[in-house]
């Protein structure tokens, strides 16, 4: 090896490029996509492709009832309204989150409450959640970040204790389990994104149809009342056994959150490939895993003893130490580590801010103008918002600019993954003349 580092003018050590070799099967989805042209099915839900997707995807997760939308956020939105959250209520989530898992439940006029996370693995904290909790809390959004699974057993109990609904955002999660029963078999709510292509795992969702949602759950209540809420025209809504809903025909309360049948397609066929893209990247993952226990100061995140994680969407985070590296900053670290040739998805730290730092939340926002909505004075039961500032989230404001993602591969070209290591350790063995630039 090399001493030099990279980007001081050394060699890089990562010399293979393009190391995903898998692709995904385009002849498959073209043939699905050609019947469907055929048919002339480019709209509906229900019935053809779109049903049969529906019903492999619940039988592949175990659940009673399965809906498609058109995409993630809104299957969570529809997951928000069957659980009742309205005008007045607060949502709790984690402040390391993305806006699409509670902005449902903004513009059904609820407020998202922010919860610190756990400093090994970034996913919600319950002890912090439970601490949020008012008689005005509806639900508590656990978000599955990279396929790695929040400590259910502990948020399910607070959500029976308490009453309160528990709505998985398991967008990243498709195949991962908790003791041993799938993500999205169990709790309340559960939903999924099909975002994206399934070219590599970093480009797409593990089940992905370019756009679309899924939601699961084992309540018949919650079931019809997303039917009736976004699913204009499904011939199920004649078939509610609810005698509040048994009201309504086929158009609903008229919103058409339906997928795209195109989409369904590239999905059906990204669903019967999932376990061997699963299998792999795991393989890969725990490669890394066994690698970094002898790399000091970096620190894989935690798994709980529950889960099964998947690693196929958002890669593997690494905590970084920067007293193990006498302050050398995150951000330089992974500066050294790229230069030698290392492909980081994300670092140092997210490419966005933590939601308690955005303007709307540590500010405020009017969002339906005339000094009206959840973020600003008074509304209905909800006091006036008073915002966040920075040092609102230690644990989660410190993770921020202490972490860097490497991503996964299904068929890496051979060598690939022993060049990524030896550059980690070389960098590692030579970080002190990053100290004296």
């Amino acid at each position: 090896m090399n001493d030099k580092l990279a980007i001081q003018g050394g060699s890089p050590v990562v010399t293979i490029d393009k190391s995903e070799q898998w692709k995904r099967p385009i002849k498959k989805e073209m043939k699905l996509i050609k019947e469907l042209l055929e048919d002339d099915f480019l709209s509906g839900a229900g019935t053809g492709l779109p049903k049969e997707f529906e019903e492999n995807f619940r039988k592949f997760i175990g659940a009673k009832y399965c809906l498609t939308t058109c995409a993630g956020n809104l299957a969570l939105m529809s997951a928000f309204y069957a659980v009742k959250v309205g005008p007045g209520d607060e949502v709790i989530a984690p402040v390391w989150s993305f806006a699409s898992s509670y902005a449902g439940a903004i513009h059904l006029g609820a407020r998202p409450v922010f919860c610190e996370v756990d400093p090994r693995n970034m996913l919600i904290d319950p002890k912090d959640a439970e601490r949020k909790i008012t008689k005005r809390t509806r639900a508590i959004v656990s978000i599955h970040f990279g396929g790695n699974i929040c400590d259910m057993d502990t948020i399910l109990e607070i959500g029976r204790k308490y009453g309160i609904a528990i709505i998985q955002d398991a967008a990243h999660a498709h195949g991962a389990e908790w003791d041993d029963k799938k993500i999205g078999s169990f709790g309340d709510i559960t939903c999924f994104s099909l975002q994206g292509s399934t070219t590599t795992p970093q480009s797409g969702k593990p089940v992905a149809g370019g756009e679309g949602g899924i939601v699961t759950t084992d309540s018949r209540e919650f079931y019809e009342r997303m039917l009736i809420y976004c699913h204009l025209h499904r011939p199920e809504i004649r078939d509610l056994v609810t005698p509040d809903y048994r009201i309504f025909d086929e158009e609903g309360l008229g919103l058409k959150f339906r997928a795209h049948p195109l989409a369904l397609a590239i999905a059906q066929v990204a669903l019967d490939n999932l376990e061997y893209r699963i299998r792999k990247t795991n393989e890969f993952r725990e490669k890394i895993l066994k690698e970094f226990k002898e790399l000091s100061g970096l620190e894989p995140e935690y798994s709980y003893p529950k889960t099964k994680r998947i690693s196929i969407y958002g890669g593997v985070k690494i905590i970084y130490n920067p007293d193990e590296f006498e302050g050398l900053s995150c951000g330089r670290f992974v500066d050294a580590v790229k230069a030698e040739g290392v492909p980081i998805i994300k670092g140092p730290g997210s490419t966005q801010k933590l939601q308690h730092l955005k303007p709307q939340f540590s500010k405020g926002f009017d969002l339906w103008g005339h000094n009206r909505g959840t973020l600003g004075r008074e509304f209905l039961n909800l006091p006036q918002y008073i915002g966040y500032k920075k040092g609102d989230f230690p644990i989660a404001e410190y993770l921020s600019e202490n972490f860097f993602t490497i991503p996964t591969y299904i068929e890496p070209k051979e060598g690939f993954f022993d060049q990524c290591i030896e550059a980690f350790q070389k960098v590692v063995k030579n970080y002190k003349t990053l100290l004296s630039e």
